[in-house]
């Protein structure tokens, strides 16, 4: 193991995951038709503190998938043609999340889709009680700084799970990367 900038900062993030497996929560991932500030959800998963799954949906979105997007995740056009559409899963998301801690690995990202895509059909603001980033508190847990010096070198989900020696399994699928972030708060939770 590499010596850690900062073994407060490990202890810390221990610390977060040790807290957070002790009360409620769930693990939310999206997959996407992009990037940008124009795509919106096409699947979503959700599973709970236990690794039970609370949701795991296709969503059809109203705009075409690109290929570039299919080929990182596997999700077609043809995948979703029969899926529901965004604003049909909104009360029952809706009132899944109300008021309730999410956490997600890149949450910035996922709640930025999650808004995109509630704002797209013009829909309220989803509430939820607290958000925190998997990845961030995973950055902090392993210490390697950044190249600017500044902050911690983030690290993708299958490097983070490879580097703790965690299965990777279905990565790129909405509730597999869901189920695949609990496992990663497990570990850390259970490190010293």
């Amino acid at each position: 193991m590499t010596r850690h900038y900062n073994p407060s900062h490990r202890r810390q993030a221990i610390q977060w995951a040790q807290n957070l497996l002790a009360r409620n929560f769930y693990v939310l991932d999206t997959e996407t038709t992009g990037l940008g500030e124009r795509d919106e959800i096409i699947q979503i998963g959700i599973v709970d503190a236990g690794g039970n799954t609370v949701l795991d949906q296709l969503i059809k979105p109203s705009i075409p998938i690109p290929p570039g997007a299919a080929r990182v995740h596997g999700i077609t056009d043809g995948d979703v043609i029969n899926s529901p559409i965004f604003s049909s899963l909104y009360i029952k998301l809706s009132s899944l999340l109300a008021g309730e801690t999410v956490i997600a690995y890149n949450m910035d990202f996922d709640w930025r889709m999650l808004q995109q895509t509630v704002a797209r059909y013009r829909l309220p603001d989803i509430r939820i009680g607290k958000r925190d980033c998997a990845m961030k508190q995973y950055a902090k847990f392993k210490g390697k700084r950044s190249g600017q010096g500044r902050g911690y070198v983030w690290h993708k989900l299958t490097s983070a799970l490879a580097q703790e020696s965690i299965a990777v399994g279905d990565a790129h699928n909405a509730l597999g990367d869901a189920l695949m972030t609990l496992e990663l708060v497990r570990k850390m939770a259970s490190s010293s």
